[in-house]
């Protein structure tokens, strides 16, 4: 397991254990709310910001495994 995927367990896992024992992010008012947000809280928005740093782009799939994308396949 590479050190992101670990802390991503680590991460889903604390999350886990904090909603067995009944903890969960406030709702906010509806008047506040922002729609479409993809987080909850600040932990929330680093924990996405890695993950998204860890993705590979299409481009950066296509390079390593030496396919082509598909109009020029």
């Amino acid at each position: 397991m590479t050190q992101s995927e670990d802390q991503q367990e680590q991460y889903v896992s604390k999350q886990i254990r904090a909603a067995q024992a009944g903890e969960y992010p406030e709702h906010k008012d509806i008047d506040e709310a922002e729609n479409g947000s993809m987080v909850n809280d600040m932990e929330d928005l680093i924990q996405l910001g890695d993950d998204m740093e860890a993705m590979k782009t299409s481009q950066e799939d296509l390079k390593q495994s030496g396919l082509l994308s598909d109009p020029e396949q």
